[in-house]
Parts: C-alpha cells; structure tokens; sequence
C-alpha cells in the first residue's frame, strides 16, 4: 500500500497541510482556524463531518458500511513554545509552536482520509475520523465523547498517531498494554512560621520542611514501588523565602506524580499525601496540598495491538514495524482506550536535519514520516 502510486500525490498535499497548520499554531480548546481548515479539506474531499465539541471534528467515511466502526484520531492543538528554529515554515505566532507535532498527526489523519476516500469501495466498515483539540491540557478527548464521537456509526475499536523522536523516519512503533501513564499534578504550600535567621529555634523553617519533603517522597520511588512498576514524583517549582537572614514562613511547590497503570496511580497518590503529611507533622508545620488528577493510563488493548501489527507487517514490511516500550508522557487519548480497545501508533521522525526531542523549540520534523503514519493508518481501517 505504501508504494501505491496515490501517495505520489499525497505526500506532498500532506506536507503543504501540515506545514499551513505548523504557522498558525493555536493552544488548547481554542483552534478555531486549524478546525475550520480541517473541514475545508474535508469538504473538498467529499467527506461528511460534524463537531461534536466546539472545536472537535468527526468525519465520516463508508458510512453505510456493515460492522462496527474504527476510529483514527488525530489531536490539533500546539504548545506555549518559542520556534527556535530558522524554517520557512517557522511558526507566526509569538510564543506558540508545535512542539509535539500535532499538525504532523493532523495532516496524517487527512492524508489517510484522502486515501480512504478514493477507495470507499473497498473499506469493510465505516471509519470514523476524530480530528481533537485540547491534548495538551485541559483535555479535548472527553468532551467529544460526550458529543456523541463513537456513536452513529458505533466505534469498537480505535487507534491514533503519535510522532517520536526515538524512532527514524519510516518506522512505526506498537506497544501492546500500558502504553502512556497517568498524570496527577500536585500544587503544595508549606506553612512555618518566620523569625530571624539568628534565632531558628523561634520559627518552623518552611525551607527546611519542604527540603525534608522533598527527600522523603522518593522513598515512594526508591523504596516501596516495584521497580519493574514505573512511578516518578518530580518537583518541577519551588518558591519561598524573603532575604538571606530570615526564616521563611512559606514554600509553594508544584510537581507531577506519574504512573503506569490504575492500581499503581491510587496508591502512589495515597502515599504521596500520607508521607507529606506525616513529614509536616513531624516538624510542627502545616501544608495546603491540592492534587489535580490529570489523564488515566493508555492501555493498549493486546489482542487489538496483536492484530494492527499483523496488519503493518503485511502493508508495510517486517522492517518498517517495531516493538516500543511504554512511557510516562501522558495522552488523553486513554479516554478513548477505556471505552473501546485503542492503541497508538508511534510514528518516527529522525531524520538527518534532527536536533531535540518532543516539546522543545528547536524541534525539526523529517516529514517523510508523514507518509508512514498516514499509510498506517489507511492500512488499520482498510483491513482490520
């Protein structure tokens, strides 16, 4: 499939799309302009679409097909990033990149509808094309849930891309069960009490309280998660203190908790708020702890996973299809996952010109990858 002649004319539609998209990236729920080309196109291609939330799209393909649907989804949203990079395709937008690659995966998903479009004929089952906002916070998967995405026609199994930098440009990557972890982002304020540096004795040190916390929350980590059991609690700010000869009253800190499976999630959250409470105690101070749960795990259905790959394999070569391990990183996609079996297919994108990984501002995409990741999808609603 991947060395159909249609593709001649596709690769370069789709890197044209995804380099339009990669100019005017938007954040979050808000991408009125990616949205309103996505359905140009999909207006020019003939393809029924809804929205199923404000800015969600549902296209529709095949749909008087027999059976249950598969889903393709595909996010849209950048992030708050300054484009370090010199490309003429750099993004326009002051403090706004797609850092992620989500106009990679958007282009892809259309790519692959062009393709499915020209041979309806042959699809087996409807196809269903989810086109998100809001991945990277506050969430656009639940929203066109709740809008009706896997209903009319019904979906019972679905799949979506996912750009890496671990992988080369052409490969494409299968995790079978846990796949990405679940996030629960943690805002904390240590109250003491202050005092002059000369005298410590008369405060409660915030300082020292939070220092004590912060090593006693890796022994979750280092001492009671089973190591084959991925779990990080990561720190990531940390404010407090007035000048060099006084003790601070009070600390704010924020982090993240992640992990890999639901069982694994509630109990290192238990924990979490148990050790910091009993540290705090300890030293005679007080703490304001809020924990936001954020996505569940991406649980990769194994028999679906199974049958994708048997799928790539026989479209796209032994070669081109690998084995990956599962990440942190977190995907609202798991929503999706929960309700039918999903997986994600890990699209590589190193090529000669790579320089930094995922979420960072000098990001450089090889774009044969495009036709990869759209190929692999066509190759999971055509023969699944």
């Amino acid at each position: 499939m991947i060395d159909d002649k249609n593709w001649d004319a596709i690769e370069p539609w789709m890197i044209d799309i995804r380099r339009i998209i990669h100019r005017r990236p938007e954040l979050g729920l808000e991408t009125p302009e990616t949205t309103r080309l996505v359905e140009s196109v999909l207006d020019g291609l003939g393809i029924a679409h809804t929205r199923p939330s404000e800015y969600g799209v549902k296209g529709i393909i095949g749909g008087d097909k027999p059976g249950g649907a598969v889903l393709l989804r595909a996010d849209m949203d950048a992030l708050p990033i300054p484009e370090r990079n010199d490309l003429p395709f750099k993004s326009e937008i002051e403090g706004r990149m797609h850092a992620c690659g989500h106009d990679c995966h958007t282009a892809m998903l259309l790519g692959a509808a062009r393709y499915l479009k020209d041979n309806t004929s042959i699809l087996k089952r409807p196809v269903v094309l989810m086109f998100q906002p809001g991945e990277e916070g506050p969430g656009g998967a639940l929203p066109m849930i709740e809008g009706g995405v896997l209903e009319n026609p019904t979906v019972t199994e679905a799949c979506q891309v996912h750009v890496t930098s671990d992988l080369k440009a052409g490969l494409i990557g299968l995790t079978a069960g846990p796949s990405s972890g679940a996030c629960d982002d943690f805002t904390m304020t240590v109250l003491g009490r202050g005092g002059h540096g000369s005298a410590p004795h008369d405060g409660i040190d915030a300082i020292y309280v939070s220092a004590a916390i912060i090593q006693a929350v890796q022994s979750l980590v280092s001492r009671e998660q089973d190591p084959f059991d991925p779990l990080v609690v990561a720190i990531g700010t940390i404010h407090g203190g007035f000048r060099e000869n006084v003790i601070a009253d009070r600390v704010e800190m924020t982090g993240t908790i992640r992990t890999l499976t639901p069982q694994s999630r509630e109990r290192a959250v238990r924990r979490f708020r148990e050790v910091v409470e009993g540290v705090v105690k300890t030293h005679n101070a007080r703490v304001e702890l809020v924990v936001d749960p954020g996505y569940p795990p991406l649980v990769a259905d194994i028999s679906w996973t199974r049958r994708v790959k048997e799928i790539l394999v026989a479209e796209l070569g032994s070669e081109a299809v690998v084995d990956v391990p599962a990440s942190l990183g977190v995907e609202d996609f798991a929503y999706i996952a929960e309700r039918v079996p999903g997986l994600c297919l890990d699209v590589g994108i190193v090529g000669d010109q790579f320089t930094t990984g995922l979420h960072s501002p000098g990001l450089i995409v090889d774009e044969r990858g495009l036709k990869a990741g759209a190929a692999a999808f066509t190759a999971v609603a055509l023969r699944s």
